[in-house]
């Protein structure tokens, strides 16, 4: 809704001086009666009535681009004009009610509405933390107004980045169920944001589960040392019964001494600083999560347990096989994925960061999709890319929501083209590819008005123009060749999605500007004597290939070169582009052996350093808990497994099982759920035989094609393929 109506008319309110207050209503009810509450707190909010928190929710309300604020305090150029929502939790309070008095109160926090103390791309606040809610009982609505009771609340520092202070000492211990209880005075009357208001659909973080952390070092000057095991999200949760003890906890996943390797402990920074009121509670923090493997704590204090805290997402797949390697890459992925999952977003690392790069998310949404339970989580996000499109140019921010930040114009924007078609093509949602297309076509607007004789050669004024990012070595390809090759793919698809609407009117003028920038890059890039582009470093060729460019020869010459290679030397828009195109064009083999490599720039040297998240950088440095890399997870489902879909179906309505068979790799096992239900397939090679065993719900057309046999089926079926001789 515009405005908001949600909310019955019930006014905005704050506490000035305080990014951190806590908000006490006392209201009467009937035990038993219906009772419903819509509530905004801004940035986050804990909600409880009559001491007891309502829902498990964490980090609410999702984050989004809010309302509208001074962008010129970024580190990156921005000079947009975006679109705006702010999103709002509704809850049934019913069981929660007493008979006569009910008090609620309200905890709010700055999450990222209000990001004083920030670490990464600039200044971007909002506003000050404020509140707005409406209770429908039967007995009578109760409206957030000036009578809604405020405090300067006991967490002293907030902050997403750098954590925070908090002294239960400054509130008695019954100021949630006792009316009369501490120093509360009116709250302030406020404007509501200009927005756009809704209720929250997508998943809220929770405590997903809880692990134990194990003493590394016992106590000195600086405390116990921690490790929890795995690199993980979430927090540690401390007791003490001591009154007025100083307890810190400090996060970090690398305990090296090596500047730039990892996130390291660092003064303030993912810290929490308690100090006690010897009441039998846990601390920890209320508006933030830390991403961390290691822990340390000062002070005497009792860590009962570590809470993995990220969007409440399912995992709705499996992969086994007999290959160590794929089975650490398909759980490390996962993994990593989740720890990426907040508030809404798909950040690019839970720690240093923690924004929705749009070049990352587009890469991993596929993987994501086949991989989680995902839908709403997507379909939030995809509104935060629409939102974060400049309504005048077309050009879309390198996060969404809008929070500061680099990237490309095509590596990055081109998200409003391929978060939406995957989106259509995983879950059959016609009406938000509809929705999505006029978006698509009006960046091509912008990209056309960045590109020069064919090529895409800019991005904003002193802004970043990326291609690919992070390859083992120093950037060699260049930019505008990687823009224009994903261009070119991207006019291809929407092609495609003018198509599926039938609305090819619309699209008709893109044949031509895809044979003119295929021409463009064909004139600068491309050498005949090499049979490559720019030389085949760094998966230039591949991404060539994937726009429809190249022939047969630029083909066998890539193919070879990663054959005699054994491992990537691609960053990391080219790395799943390489996979793929060796997989769907015959060298599957030698994608398994980059897939599952054991060079020196491989998953499998993740995995030999000890890593349990997907790195950043293929040698380590820098953050240690980004899923970008694991985009090439997909193929471990749509070649491995086999399992894709038919040409123009969508939402899995006809799919054929047709697994790439490699070797070193005799068993695989696995299942995704889908729209329609679960697809699961297991295939089993000897030397003599492959026999491919599948199943699918009953409502999806399904078959089984392997080594010229064909097998329709309808909830499970299997073929045997004799490959004796081969």
């Amino acid at each position: 809704m515009t405005g908001t109506e949600l909310f019955k008319g019930a006014r905005f309110i704050d506490c000035p001086g305080s990014l951190a207050p806590v908000f006490k209503k006392t209201f009467t009810a009937v035990k038993g009666e219906a009772a419903s509450i819509v509530i905004c707190g801004l940035g986050f909010f804990r909600l409880y009535i009559n001491g007891r928190k309502v829902s498990g929710d964490l980090l609410v309300p999702n984050a989004s681009n809010y309302s509208e604020r001074d962008l010129s305090r970024f580190e990156y150029p921005l000079v947009d004009k975006l679109s705006f929502r702010t999103y709002c939790m509704k809850y049934d309070i019913s069981d929660y009610l007493e008979d006569g008095e009910n008090v609620m109160t309200v905890l709010l926090g700055t999450g990222y509405y209000c990001q004083v103390f920030r670490d990464a791309e600039g200044y971007v606040t909002f506003g000050k933390p404020k509140l707005c809610y409406a209770i429908t009982k039967g007995s009578g609505d109760v409206l957030s107004d000036s009578s809604t009771l405020v405090n300067s609340g006991f967490v002293t520092q907030v902050s997403l980045y750098y954590g925070e202070k908090q002294d239960y000492n400054l509130l008695p211990a019954d100021w949630m169920t006792n009316p009369d209880s501490g120093n509360f005075t009116p709250s302030r009357e406020i404007p509501a944001p200009d927005s756009n208001y809704m209720i929250q659909t997508a998943p809220a973080d929770k405590v997903i589960e809880s692990i134990t952390g194990v003493v590394l070092l016992e106590g000195n000057e600086n405390g116990k040392l921690y490790d929890a095991g795995i690199n993980t999200v979430g927090y540690a949760v401390l007791k003490c019964r001591k009154p007025h003890e100083k307890i810190t906890v400090s996060y970090a996943e690398d305990i090296y001494d090596k500047p730039g390797f990892g996130i390291h402990f660092k003064e303030g920074y993912q810290t929490e600083e308690f100090i006690t009121d010897g009441e039998d509670r846990e601390y920890i923090p209320l508006f933030t999560w830390h991403g961390f493997r290691y822990f340390r704590v000062k002070g005497d204090a009792e860590v009962v347990r570590v809470d993995v805290v990220h969007s409440d997402v399912p995992v709705t797949s499996s992969f086994e096989s007999d290959s160590r390697e794929l089975n650490w890459l398909y759980s490390t992925y996962v993994h990593t994925q989740l720890c990426n999952m907040h508030s809404g977003v798909p950040s690019d690392c839970p720690h240093r960061e923690r924004l929705g790069y749009t070049g990352d998310g587009q890469l991993c949404c596929e993987a994501a999709m086949l991989t989680l339970g995902c839908r709403e989580f997507y379909r939030k996000w995809l509104y935060d890319i629409a939102d974060s499109q400049c309504t005048e140019t077309g050009h879309v921010a390198h996060t969404a929501p809008v929070m500061g930040g680099g990237g490309g114009p095509c590596g990055w924007g081109g998200a409003i083209v391929e978060v939406p078609y995957r989106f259509y093509k995983i879950y059959g949602d016609r009406d938000l590819l509809n929705e999505f297309f006029p978006k698509m076509l009006k960046y091509f607007e912008y990209i056309e008005s960045r590109t020069q004789f064919g090529l895409v050669c800019r991005e904003e004024k002193d802004g970043w123009c990326l291609g690919d990012w992070l390859p083992p070595e120093e950037i060699k390809i260049p930019e505008s060749f990687v823009n224009t090759c994903l261009y070119i793919g991207f006019m291809k698809t929407v092609i495609e999605i003018g198509e599926i609407l039938g609305r090819q009117s619309e699209t008709a003028h893109l044949p031509a500007l895809i044979e003119r920038s295929s021409q463009a890059v064909d004139a600068a890039y491309y050498s005949s004597q090499q049979h490559a582009y720019i030389g085949g470093i760094q998966g230039a060729s591949a991404l060539a290939l994937s726009a429809g460019l190249g022939d047969e020869k630029v083909f066998a010459k890539m193919a070879g070169k990663y054959k005699a290679l054994g491992m990537y030397d691609t960053g990391i828009i080219a790395t799943p582009a390489l996979t793929q195109y060796l997989f769907e064009h015959g060298e599957g083999q030698t994608a398994f052996n980059l897939l599952a490599g054991r060079g020196e720039v491989s998953f499998d040297f993740m995995a030999r350093n000890g890593a349990t998240t997907l790195w950043e950088n293929w040698n380590g440095q820098s953050s240690k808990n980004h899923p970008m890399f694991g985009a090439v997870t997909k193929c471990l489902f749509t070649y491995l497994l086999g399992i894709r879909q038919d040409e123009n179906s969508a939402g899995f309505e006809s799919v054929t099982i047709s697994p790439v068979t490699v070797e070193g790799l005799n068993r695989v096992k696995g299942h995704i759920t889908t729209v329609r239900g679960v697809i699961s397939v297991e295939i089993i090679k000897d030397k003599n035989s492959v026999t491919i065993k599948a199943g699918a719900d009953p409502s999806i057309k399904a078959k089984i094609v392997y080594g010229g046999k064909t097998a329709g089926f309808t909830g499970s079926g299997e073929l045997s393929v004799n490959t004796h001789g081969e």
